[in-house]
């Protein structure tokens, strides 16, 4: 009788021993670490036509204006130069057949395009987007300004 029970301790502390040494096989593996990824909010994914837009251009030199001026065009205007816009889940933007990388959060669109990383304000709901652009550029004294507001419908 005591056999049996031995026979069986032992088979017990091999399985035992066995479990044991797979369990610490699996712990010390070492998981492959993932590619970060900057986090793409849901809500902008997808393909955007742009609507309107709100062009404010100025232009000063010393202090005095030399031009200011504001106007708002729609897809409807000749001279539109607006095209449509996709935002895809993998953080890539593709607008005029380029691609460039993005990043959506706390309404701030960040893109990053030929190692240069420019931020906007953008709101999104389920169907609309806004886009404001802000450019203010100092060439030869001249301090040119311009800020653009462009409204955008889902497709």
């Amino acid at each position: 009788y005591y056999c049996k029970i031995l026979n069986k301790k032992k088979k017990m502390k091999k399985v035992l021993y066995s479990l044991l040494a797979v369990s610490i096989i699996f712990a010390s593996c070492k998981k492959e670490e993932d590619e970060v990824v900057a986090p793409v909010a849901p809500s902008i994914v997808g393909t955007w036509s742009p609507t309107s837009a709100e062009v404010n251009y100025s232009a000063s030199m010393g202090g005095m204006i030399l031009m200011d001026t504001s106007y708002t065009t729609t897809s409807s205007d000749p001279e539109w130069e607006f095209t449509d816009v996709k935002f895809t889940a993998d953080g890539q933007m593709i607008m005029d057949g380029d691609t460039i990388q993005y990043s959506y959060s706390g309404n701030v669109l960040t893109t990053t395009e030929d190692g240069e990383t420019e931020t906007n304000t953008c709101t999104v709901t389920s169907t609309d987007m806004v886009v404001i652009l802000n450019d203010t550029e100092e060439e030869d004294g001249m301090t040119l300004t311009s800020n653009v507001t462009i409204n955008h419908t889902r497709q």
